[in-house]
């Protein structure tokens, strides 16, 4: 189970850093919606972020997409050998 974490926390840090170094504000929404409500947010209060606040959030993203995709990918992972384990044990017909 650490390969599969391992590998997915770095699977999601490579994609975010694809999506920053892309600067498509459609992409971002669609692969980190946390991380860009934020960002609408702190727009909407009327903060003006300063461009070192801009890179050090952008910084942040990065492990953020990495814990995500751990957690969901893990979860998945569970998820799917539960079923295969749950149809093994059935008996036979």
């Amino acid at each position: 189970m650490k390969k599969w974490a391992v590998g997915l926390a770095v699977a999601g840090a490579l994609w975010m850093i694809v999506v920053l170094a892309s600067r498509s504000l459609s992409l971002a929404k669609i692969s980190n919606y946390p991380g860009v409500f934020t960002s609408t947010w702190v727009q909407y209060r009327g903060i003006a972020p300063s461009s070192m606040m801009v890179w050090a959030f952008n910084v942040w993203l990065v492990p953020i997409s990495a814990i995500e995709w751990t957690v969901v990918g893990l979860g998945l992972r569970a998820v799917v050998l539960a079923a295969i384990c749950s149809q093994e044990s059935r008996p036979r017909r």
